[in-house]
């Protein structure tokens, strides 16, 4: 059948169908009544579910305006007790609308309820942070900490190693918060970036070892992770920092090329844009020479590749005839 055709001419050859074999004895005309019916069903939940999806989307962009207005303007005027209602309320109602879709629903509601549930953990993260700022008025890194656990927690759950992106990225998110925050108690801005790049590091090895579905996502946020932590070490090493970026970038850049694995290339090569101009104005701001250099070995290495791309392969051509 042709999935371009007109939904209104699918069904009606669907009807023209379960006349002919109605005729044919193959079926009865109940059985063929109850397959109309049940494609009418489908074609009806197929026109609705892109509906109900932005209506989805409508209400939770409202509700964190909302929200975010209420920061802004009177959160310090509202009691603790008030604060910690409210975020607990949006944890509960983004949570309970996501649970309501199944499993087997449209890839439509599907993505509504890993938006859903990820504004849920988000919630539950600020909840947990502002328990612990409003009750124990701790370090920022204990707040970092306690928020991050919570959204470790609660998107992990809603998680459970299944294929959920949203869920998967809010419980990274929520593992290098956590990480960050305990890391941050103990030291300066250099363990927290060092503690960060590790925890990315494990990440990418799980979606490596696709322990971590889905394996893509888990090797590119995690590969991200890695150069966001080193570039946070800069903040106690500045000469160390870039340096240490730009090495994880040639690492990522070097696995992805070796083992096939995309993801990998393009984080290092997206980490080796960024770190190497940063790296080069660091310690040679004041030589032109440097960057010319470089300019012109990238130059060099593009043509190189590009030469090599359009030169005919030898295998193409018959046994014993040299390559053109």
């Amino acid at each position: 059948m042709n999935m371009t055709m007109p939904r209104q001419q699918r069904t009606g050859d669907l009807a023209e169908v379960l006349q002919r074999a109605v005729a044919a004895g193959i079926l009865s005309a109940e059985q063929a009544q109850a397959v109309m019916d049940a494609e009418r069903t489908r074609a009806s939940d197929d026109r609705r579910h892109p509906a109900i999806e932005a209506v989805g989307y409508l209400g939770g962009l409202l509700a964190l305006s909302g929200a975010v207005t209420l920061v802004i303007q009177y959160w310090r005027e509202v009691p603790t007790a008030a604060r910690l209602g409210l975020l607990a309320a949006v944890a509960a109602v983004t949570w309970l609308v996501g649970a309501r879709i199944a499993d087997s629903a449209t890839a439509a509601l599907n993505r509504l309820r890993g938006a859903l549930w990820f504004a849920s953990s988000a919630a539950v993260a600020a909840f947990a942070g502002q328990a612990a700022s409003d009750f124990a008025h701790p370090r920022d890194a204990l707040v970092w900490l306690c928020a991050g656990l919570a959204a470790a927690v609660h998107s992990g759950l809603l998680w459970r190693l299944r294929d959920r992106p949203a869920q998967h990225l809010a419980c990274l998110l929520g593992v290098l918060m956590a990480a960050g925050g305990a890391a941050g108690l103990a030291a300066g801005e250099a363990a927290v970036g060092l503690t960060i790049a590790v925890a990315g590091a494990v990440w990418v090895a799980g979606g490596w070892r696709a322990l971590l579905p889905p394996p893509v996502l888990a090797l590119i946020a995690g590969s991200l992770a890695v150069l966001a932590g080193a570039g946070i070490t800069a903040g106690d090493w500045s000469d160390v920092g870039p340096l240490f970026g730009l090495a994880a970038a040639i690492t990522l850049l070097g696995l992805g090329v070796a083992t096939d694995r995309t993801p990998l290339t393009v984080a290092g090569l997206a980490g080796g844009f960024g770190y190497l101009p940063w790296t080069v104005g660091h310690f040679f701001a004041e030589s032109l020479g440097v960057p010319l250099a470089i300019l012109l070995c990238g130059v060099a290495l593009l043509t190189v590749t590009l030469v090599v791309l359009c030169r005919p392969s030898s295998r193409h051509h018959p046994t014993g005839s040299p390559p053109v």
